[in-house]
C-alpha cells in the first residue's frame, strides 16, 4: 500500500510514496528512547502496565450502552411561581442511534468501541471516516489508524486531513468527513500522545521484562565468566579459546545446564562478577515502573496489579475514582466528538444529545444501592417503576401505584401524597424508653 504526503505530528516530513510499514518505521525512529527500545503507540502494549491500562479503560467503555436523547425544557406556572425543569427522552429510532448500533459491516458496537478506545488511549486521537450513500446521512464509521492520518491548517484557519486508506493511496478530507476524537493537544490539532511523553518509563519496564525473561529462561542461573587460574598460561591460540567456549555452550545449554562439568586444568569460574536481583533492585524497579506509568494515565495502582497499598475499603473507593477520573473524561471526549460530527444543526438546535450510560459501572453493592434508591423513593425523587427500571425489572400498572410519587414536607412530616393503599409509610423509631402503648415509662409508673 502506498500513501501520499502525511503531515505527522512527530515531524513535518514528506512521506510521499512510502508504505504504511515504512511510515511506521519512521514513527518508531522518532519515538526511540534512551532505554534502547523504540516505544510507539503501536508497540507500547509490550509493556504489561500499558496492556492493563488499555484493557481496563476500553473494556469498561465498550460495555456501556449509548443513548441518543432529546433534552427539552418544560416550564410550569407563572410569575414568581414559574419553574422550569429538563426532561430527557430516549430516541432509539434516531438515525444516529441506528448508526451506533451497527457502525460498519465488520464490527459490532462492542468491537468498535474497544478499538476506538484503544486508539484514543494510545495515540490520544481516534479517527473514523464517515462513509455515506449517494444521499442522506452517514451509513457507516470506518476506523483509521491514527499513525496514517495527518492534519494541516492554512493561514485562513482551514483544516485539512490527509488519510491513508487500507485499500491504497491517500485522500484529502474536510473536517465534516471525519469523526475526530482527541485528548489534550499542544498545537490545537493533534492530541498529544501520553505514550510518547513517557516512552522512557515504558521502555524501562519492557527492558526489565526482557531481563527477567532472560534470567528465568536460563533457569535463573547467572552468566558464567571464566578466568585463568594462578600460574596458567592460558590457551595457545585465540582459536582454542573460542572452541572451548563453543564446546561448553553446546554441552551445557538447554537440558544439559545442570550437568556436572570438568574444567580444563588452569581454567576457573569467576564467582565475583554476577550481580544478584536483590542488589540490582529488580523487583522494586518493576513495581515502581508500574506506578509511574499508571500515574501518567491517572489509573489507580491496583488496576495494574500493584496491591502493595491496597485494602478492601480503599480499593473500592479507588475503583469509583477510576470511573470518575479516567473513564468519564474519555467518555466525554467521545460524546463531544459524536455530537459535533454526527448530529445535524437541526438536531443540536432541537436538543438532541448523545450519552454513554455510566450507571452500569457506577452501581454500588446491592445493599448500598437499595438504601440509596429508598432515600430517593421516600423523598419523592423516583416512583416505584423508576426504581424497578434501575434493577432491570418490568414496570407495574398505574393502578398498583407504579407511577405514584411520595412527597414530604421539608421536615419530613406531613406527607402531601400518602403512600398508596397497602403500602405502609415508614415510621420514625420509637424512643428507647417508650412501651408498646406509646406511653412514657415514667408516666406509666406515676
Amino acid at each position: 500500500m502506498k500513501i501520499g504526503p502525511l503531515n505527522l505530528s512527530w515531524g513535518k516530513k514528506s512521506t510521499e510514496g512510502l508504505s504504511i510499514e515504512q511510515v511506521m518505521r519512521r514513527f518508531e525512529a522518532a519515538y526511540a528512547p534512551v532505554s534502547g527500545i523504540a516505544v510507539t503507540p503501536e508497540n507500547c502494549m509490550m509493556s504489561p502496565t500499558m496492556t492493563a491500562i488499555v484493557t481496563a479503560i476500553s473494556r469498561r467503555i465498550a460495555s456501556l450502552p449509548i443513548e441518543v436523547m432529546r433534552q427539552t425544557e418544560i416550564t410550569e406556572g407563572e410569575g414568581e411561581a414559574k419553574t422550569s425543569r429538563v426532561r430527557k427522552e430516549v430516541l432509539p429510532n434516531h438515525v444516529v442511534a441506528k448508526l451506533l448500533r451497527a457502525p460498519n459491516d465488520w464490527q459490532d458496537p462492542v468491537q468498535f468501541w474497544l478499538d476506538a478506545t484503544s486508539y484514543l488511549v494510545r495515540y490520544n486521537n481516534f479517527y473514523a471516516f464517515k462513509s455515506r450513500g449517494v444521499t442522506g446521512p452517514t451509513r457507516s464509521l470506518i476506523p483509521l489508524n491514527p499513525a496514517a492520518v495527518g492534519i494541516d491548517q492554512d493561514v485562513d484557519w482551514r483544516v485539512t486531513y490527509r488519510a491513508g486508506f487500507p485499500g491504497g493511496g491517500y485522500q484529502e478530507l474536510k473536517p465534516g468527513q471525519l469523526l475526530h476524537a482527541r485528548g489534550a493537544s499542544r498545537d490545537g490539532l493533534h492530541g498529544a500522545s501520553i505514550v510518547h511523553d513517557i516512552r522512557e518509563a515504558i521502555g524501562l519496564e519492557i527492558q526489565a521484562e526482557r531481563m527477567g525473561a532472560a534470567v528465568f529462561g536460563n533457569s535463573a542461573l547467572p552468566s558464567i565468566i571464566f578466568k585463568y587460574g594462578e600460574g596458567s598460561q592460558g590457551f595457545e591460540t585465540d582459536e582454542q579459546a573460542k572452541q572451548f567456549i563453543e564446546d561448553f555452550q553446546r554441552a551445557y545449554s538447554g537440558k544439559g545446564r545442570f550437568s556436572a562439568m570438568l574444567l580444563p586444568e588452569g581454567i576457573e569460574i569467576d564467582t565475583s562478577s554476577p550481580v544478584d536481583n536483590d542488589k540490582a533492585q529488580f523487583v522494586a524497579t518493576r513495581q515502581y515502573q508500574r506506578t509511574v506509568i499508571a500515574a501518567a494515565f491517572g489509573v489507580p495502582p491496583h488496576m495494574v496489579g500493584d496491591l502493595s497499598r491496597g485494602t478492601f475499603n480503599n480499593v473500592e473507593q479507588q475503583s469509583l475514582d477510576f470511573v470518575v477520573s479516567v473513564v468519564l473524561p474519555y467518555v466525554r471526549i467521545f460524546e463531544a466528538a459524536m455530537e459535533r460530527s454526527l448530529l445535524t444543526d437541526d438536531d443540536r438546535n432541537s436538543g438532541i444529545i448523545i450519552r454513554f450510560n455510566l450507571d452500569a459501572i457506577l452501581r454500588g453493592d446491592f445493599l448500598s444501592r437499595q438504601q440509596g434508591l429508598n432515600i430517593q423513593r421516600q423523598a419523592g425523587v423516583i416512583n416505584a417503576n423508576e426504581w424497578r427500571a434501575v434493577e432491570n425489572m418490568n414496570p407495574i400498572a398505574d393502578d398498583e401505584a407504579g407511577e405514584t410519587y411520595w412527597s414530604k414536607g421539608p421536615s419530613g412530616q406531613g406527607a402531601t401524597d400518602a403512600p398508596p393503599a397497602g403500602q405502609d409509610q415508614p415510621q420514625p423509631p420509637k424512643p428507647a424508653n417508650e412501651n408498646e402503648e406509646g406511653r412514657n415509662d415514667a408516666a406509666a409508673n406515676a
